[in-house]
């Protein structure tokens, strides 16, 4: 079985043609899709979820960290679904930005409109809800975690790694906020936009800026826009409810709870690709420390051969990523470590 990672930001991170390489390289054999998105352009995931439902072979999809927004639509190209106990799972309205009179905002919202229920239709038929459900569920921007997925009916089977979170809500939080932060749907939070060559403010640093006002109770909205001269913004009271929320949770243990769950999704994708101990995994983890991709591991030429020696039991030393050195000795593997 061949295992493909679909992982990132739709359209950049992942587009339509990578997904039609790996797929054309599988060539018929029985794949297995590790689906780790936040989304992205949605004509882009229409033409992967496109790709993977006319392949002729034998497919599932596991679910990663984060199954969000066109990413709900690519896993139904798989029969078999499985959600995992860290999976966070979200659904909502087609979205897109428009310039014009007020001829091109009528026609672009006929066509997010058209968009919005072609995706319900798929979800719908695959979870055997009702179309008006889940374009009730897609306006409401809803939320799953764990076995919620499968409960609702957007996955068909439910793995536990046993590394999930105990507190789904603080999960879900999180990922809100996130996803939010990534797609700048919360701009009104940051302020003014920043000077030339500074970054724009890190999750991380806007929850440190909040901690004052966690730890008074007052972390209340109009502080926060106070905080960061945000007055003049636009805000829904959806979001104020959502945002007004974070006051609950300290920013020290948000953070920690963030980066364990990120860690933990990681951990499930890289012990399927190179088992959970062992010299192929110790490697595995020293290229991940070093920023590579697991798809990228896959593919280098040293992990290759870590992989078929482990197979072949003739495994001896493990190598460091920054050495590539080698000789065989013995028909082992002998590198620099």
């Amino acid at each position: 079985m061949k295992r493909i990672y679909l992982s990132g930001y739709i359209g950049y991170d992942l587009t339509s043609t990578m997904v039609k390489q790996w797929l054309d390289e599988a060539n018929g054999e029985e794949v297995e899709i590790h689906l780790n998105t936040q989304g992205g352009i949605v004509t882009e995931g229409i033409a992967i979820y496109d790709l993977i439902d006319k392949y002729t072979g034998k497919k599932s999809c596991l679910m990663g960290g984060l199954v969000a927004s066109i990413g709900s639509y690519i896993a139904t190209a798989c029969q078999k679904v499985v959600a995992q106990d860290i999976t966070v799972y979200m659904v909502h309205n087609a979205a897109n930005w428009c310039f014009g009179d007020y001829h091109d905002m009528q026609n672009e919202a006929e066509s997010l409109e058209k968009l919005n229920k072609h995706i319900a239709d798929r979800l719908s038929r695959f979870s055997k809800k009702g179309i008006d459900e889940v374009l009730n569920l897609m306006d409401e921007e809803t939320w799953y975690y764990g076995k919620e997925i499968v409960d609702a009916g957007f996955a068909t089977d439910f793995l536990e790694t046993g590394k999930a979170s105990d507190q789904a809500s603080n999960v879900l939080d999180i990922e809100k906020y996130k996803y939010h932060e990534r797609l700048k749907m919360v701009a009104a939070y940051f302020g003014e936009p920043p000077k030339p060559k500074e970054e724009a403010m890190k999750f991380e640093d806007f929850l440190n800026a909040a901690k004052d006002f966690v730890k008074s109770g007052e972390y209340k909205l109009d502080a926060a826009l106070d905080l960061f001269g945000a007055k003049d913004k636009l805000i829904t009271d959806k979001q104020k409810a959502a945002l007004d929320a974070l006051g609950d949770n300290d920013p020290a243990e948000l953070i920690k709870k963030a980066n364990d769950a990120e860690k933990a999704a990681l951990d499930v994708q890289l012990d399927a690709a190179f088992g959970k101990d062992g010299l192929l995994r110790d490697y595995a983890n020293r290229c991940i420390a070093q920023n590579m991709k697991i798809e990228d591991i896959q593919k280098d030429p040293i992990a290759q051969k870590l992989a078929a020696e482990k197979a072949a039991g003739t495994l001896d030393v493990i190598v460091d990523p920054k050495e590539t050195e080698q000789k065989t000795v013995g028909g082992k593997i002998v590198a620099k470590y």
